[in-house]
């Protein structure tokens, strides 16, 4: 993964705050510099800053608090990173780490963190928006659907929240089974027409969960699917047939 790819999976946990002084600059330096993550912070700051606005005050789930500690702690840890096979679709470490290698390395806590918060309390606000807003369906500018789990990966899920209006993606996966040694997920955005597009590369936590960011708009895609390939970059075409998948709605 490159450093403006892992930059770039951590803007979320920098909009939110959670990073520490000399972290939080190195993000914000490749920001200023970097269009796609000036795009992603914006969008997620609209985001942060509309969930006060559509929902009266109520406490967090408890859930919510052990979630992002559990994100936290199974970061600091080292997964285990399963084999896969060929089919098809149907349709470094340095002596002295830089700082900007010191952040990539210690961002997964954070980014799982900050991202998982973000879902959460999206689910909120579109909870609480369909049930006492007048004005015109959140659908139009959020929208939610699952992926769900098959064969070797029955038990597994994920629950995706397409923030429409940025362009942007949460997808909260639960109950995968370790990778591998050596390899990846990898999510797919597969069109009616055409290939499948690689969207994320990721590694679960040792509980089989992992929040990830896909920056990308789901406009013209009809199908999110997930594949395990070779680490730690994944594949530019799938190398096996998903099992876990679900239609874009």
């Amino acid at each position: 993964m490159s450093d403006h790819e892992e930059l770039e999976s951590s803007v979320a946990a920098w909009v939110l705050g959670a990073l520490d002084g000399d972290e939080a600059e190195t993000v914000r330096s490749h920001a200023e510099g970097c269009p796609t993550c000036r795009e992603v912070a914006a969008g997620l700051r609209r985001v942060v800053g509309a969930l006060p606005l559509g929902v009266n005050e109520v406490g967090p789930p408890a859930r919510l608090r052990e979630r992002v500690l559990a994100a936290a702690v199974a970061s600091r840890e080292s997964p285990a990173l399963p084999p896969a096979a060929r089919a098809v679709i149907p349709r470094p470490k340095v002596p002295r780490p830089t700082s900007l290698a010191r952040v990539g390395r210690r961002m997964p806590a954070y980014t799982a963190a900050a991202v998982a918060l973000i879902a959460l309390l999206t689910g909120i606000v579109i909870g609480d928006v369909a049930f006492h807003a007048p004005q015109s369906p959140p659908a139009s500018q959020v929208a939610r659907f699952t992926l769900a789990g098959h064969q070797e990966m029955a038990g597994a899920q994920a629950t995706v929240i397409d923030l429409k209006r940025d362009g942007l993606v949460l997808v909260d996966f639960r109950g995968l089974p370790p990778p591998g040694s050596g390899r990846v997920y990898e999510v797919w955005l597969i069109p009616a027409k055409g290939n499948p597009v690689p969207a994320a590369v990721f590694v679960p936590d040792s509980n089989g969960a992992k929040v990830v960011l896909v920056n990308q708009s789901l406009d013209g895609y009809t199908v999110m699917a997930v594949t395990n390939e070779a680490g730690p970059d994944g594949s530019q075409a799938p190398t096996q047939q998903p099992q876990l998948y679900g239609n874009v709605t």
